[in-house]
């Protein structure tokens, strides 16, 4: 007996359903106005869906996402493995953005055995401080075996944010040469105590660090980064040495310290690093203080306004910036 069209319909697409996944983690399908939404991602995370979980928490996890919305994604994906302690290392590795929306409980219960793990949790997730304490509880069960004292520099660099809510008599506690080895991995700190920063800044002042400030180089500025906020004075600073703070690192400093720094300090800084600060940086300096980082976007923006490739001058002005300021900005971002 044939089919109705009903019918016929009905098992087609059940069909489909049965065999074809209908969505995907593609973020050209999903992101809308800029940013996921629920109904982006309702469902993606699930059973259903196993052989595209990872490509999703890349993909979910990439940019900045609502709390609600990366509560959402982790309550599905504890319900993937039915308890949080059963989340493989390998996709927690991969939450990004997604660790926003964790409860601060659960951070008790992740496997944290792969160093790579702590990293990817040590980096900026604007997490709350409950959240980021409750994290610390756990890499402190997980190293129950070592204290501060006894990170290497390549702890310091798993531990990244984690640093800002460590007390500082253990920040005290790290070896000057550990906390060297991992300075460019800590150098863009971000909202970090002011006493923590004080600490980390004592230990960039090492002899077994980098020693006196007033003989730091642009290389070391750009490995020190905005630790450079927690020194009692920045103005001892080479000023030459400021063409090596990076970008990123601008973005993290304070608006004190953006104050504490001269003329000719500011004057020093890479077209990159003024283009980063922010309206409330800018806000923070003074008249002179803005002329001389205006002067800055000027001199760099006219030069590359004006320069034509098939100039000989032009070829060597801008190989002779290429070698000099880019470089430091792209070697020491992170």
């Amino acid at each position: 007996m044939p089919l109705s069209r009903s019918s016929f319909l009905a098992v087609l697409l059940s069909g489909m359903i049965g065999n074809v996944q209908l969505r995907t983690c593609e973020e050209s399908l999903l992101k809308q106005n800029g940013k996921f939404s629920k109904a982006d991602v309702n469902g993606l995370i699930s059973e259903d869906n196993m052989q595209q979980i990872k490509m999703c928490l890349t993909v979910l996890g990439k940019d900045r996402l609502e709390k609600s919305t990366a509560n959402m994604l982790w309550k599905d994906l504890v319900k993937v493995h039915k308890t949080v302690e059963d989340i493989p290392e390998e996709e927690l590795q991969l939450l990004g953005w997604i660790t926003t929306g964790i409860p601060e409980n659960d951070f008790l219960n992740l496997s944290l055995t792969d160093i790579e793990t702590i990293a990817a949790f040590g980096k900026y997730r604007n997490l709350s401080d409950n959240q980021l304490i409750y994290l610390k509880q756990a890499v402190e069960y997980q190293w129950s075996y070592k204290g501060p004292s006894d990170f290497s520099g390549y702890d310091l660099a798993a531990l990244g944010q984690l640093l800002c809510v460590y007390n500082t008599t253990q920040i005290a506690d790290i070896k000057p040469l550990a906390y060297k080895a991992a300075a460019a991995a800590v150098s863009n700190l971000m909202y970090c105590p002011e006493d923590i920063m004080k600490e980390l800044a004592t230990l960039a002042r090492s002899k077994d660090a980098f020693g006196d400030p007033s003989e730091w180089t642009a290389v070391q500025v750009a490995l020190i980064g905005c630790v450079i906020a927690g020194l009692d004075s920045v103005s001892n600073i080479n000023p030459e040495a400021f063409e090596g703070l990076a970008a990123s690192s601008v973005q993290c400093l304070p608006g004190k310290t953006l104050q504490a720094m001269s003329i000719d300090q500011l004057s020093h800084l890479s077209l990159s690093s003024v283009h980063a600060l922010s309206p409330s940086q800018r806000s923070s300096l003074s008249v002179s203080q803005l002329e001389a980082i205006q002067g800055t976007a000027k001199m760099f923006g006219s030069v590359l306004k004006s320069s034509n490739p098939s100039n000989s001058a032009t070829r060597w002005l801008m190989l002779l910036l290429s070698t000099t300021v880019y470089p430091l900005r792209r070697s020491n971002m992170c």
